[in-house]
């Protein structure tokens, strides 16, 4: 298994909301875990004046481990959740199943919040099937779809203290960009890539194994995070 510094499986986006609670406080705050995707179309290899583009409309990740924590060691605040389960993540929609409920923290100022999934990789199909379109410089469309599986661990941090107050809700959002994954991938070679027998472009380990490689790299690459 490997462990990356961020997710993603991807370009992540981390962030917190919050807002107050007008119904009965609850003594304790309310984090919970969003997903949210992209799913429009970019050109390809960051070139904005290219009539090529690619995009992912659909598909699933499947994680089988996540865990959500926060701490300071000098007031002594800690809290930890875990699910060992496999969620499925809708890409159109970025919805959970089953949802994943929303972790009670003690008030108080944390100086880390940490989210870290886990892909699974035991499952009859990839922890990660997207279902796209690439557009070439002809304007002619081909469907994509991009197979990745593997036990990987992925961890986003919040950086900075966060203080969190009885009775507010917030939610952790998790951004999956797909396309960002596909930045070192060229319109030549989604061209010259091969077709299966339904005419779909599959990038797996098996197939157009070269490209996948790239996404991989990608993968591997996404080390930013964006606090909103």
């Amino acid at each position: 298994m490997k462990s990356s510094p961020l997710l993603l499986v991807g370009a992540l986006a981390f962030g917190l909301f919050s807002c107050d609670s007008e119904d009965n406080a609850s003594p304790t705050a309310q984090v919970g875990l969003n997903f949210a995707t992209v799913n429009t179309a970019a050109p390809l290899n960051g070139r904005l004046a290219t009539t090529s583009s690619l995009a992912f409309t659909s598909g699933t990740i499947v994680l089988s481990q996540v865990q959500f924590e926060g701490e300071n060691e000098a007031d002594s605040l800690e809290v930890e959740f875990e699910l060992e389960q496999d969620v499925t993540i809708d890409f159109a929609t970025g919805a959970t199943s089953p949802d994943i409920s929303a972790v009670g923290f003690k008030p108080g100022t944390y100086e880390e919040i940490e989210v870290e999934l886990e892909l699974q990789d035991e499952g009859t199909k990839p922890a990660v099937v997207l279902n796209g379109t690439f557009t070439d410089a002809q304007g002619q469309q081909h469907p994509v779809r991009f197979e990745f599986n593997s036990a990987e661990t992925f961890e986003v941090e919040r950086e900075g203290t966060i203080t969190f107050t009885e009775g507010q809700s917030a939610v952790a959002q998790v951004t999956f960009d797909p396309t960002a994954w596909f930045a070192g991938v060229t319109a030549a070679q989604l061209s010259a890539a091969t077709k299966n027998t339904q005419g779909v472009i599959v990038i797996s380990e098996t197939q157009n194994a070269g490209i996948f490689d790239i996404v991989a790299d990608g993968l591997d690459l996404a080390t930013e995070v964006e606090i909103d």
